[in-house]
């Protein structure tokens, strides 16, 4: 049997890359990489936002996702977008996603958008992207994985 295919926010683990120039320690990576093939990522890296960088938001408006850096008043939208689909668009296979909650372009169901003066909680541009593209494979965000334990989730894989 082959060893499934995982897709992995490279900043859980990987390398310092979040916005704030930190790297969440994730426990499970290591038992991960030992019975997976993972495939580290960072939209915003690829989008070409640095190490460390002002944070972005999401913002719809006219029925529009945009992606702002507040602090600079600069639009990535277009930058994000093409990014992520970039990287699915090179991914054969991929069984699962394990993606950085509350992100703005990685959050599964927990990334903040503002809509005028209203907030509610939906995905990332990066997560959305990949569940149209991906829709029959598991996503997991890390504090769900850290909860479910590697082994559990490998068998939903």
């Amino acid at each position: 049997m082959s060893r499934p295919r995982i897709v992995v926010s490279r900043c859980l683990g990987f390398e310092a890359c979040r916005y704030n120039g930190e790297m969440v320690e994730a426990d499970w990576l290591e038992e991960l990489q030992s019975r997976a093939d993972v495939v580290p990522v960072c939209p915003e890296v690829l989008a070409g936002l640095g190490i460390p960088r002002e944070p972005i938001n999401l913002y719809l408006k006219d029925g529009h996702l945009y992606v702002i850096q507040d602090e600079t008043c600069l639009d990535v939208t277009v930058a994000l977008e093409r990014a992520s689909d970039d990287f699915l668009s090179k991914q054969d296979n991929v069984d699962a996603f394990v993606l950085k909650s509350k992100s703005p372009s990685c959050g599964l169901g927990t990334t903040k958008i503002w809509l005028d003066d209203s907030l509610y909680i939906a995905s990332g541009v990066f997560a959305q992207k990949a569940m149209e593209k991906y829709g029959d494979t598991v996503f997991i965000d890390e504090s769900g994985l850290a909860e479910e334990g590697v082994e559990a989730f490998l068998k939903r894989v």
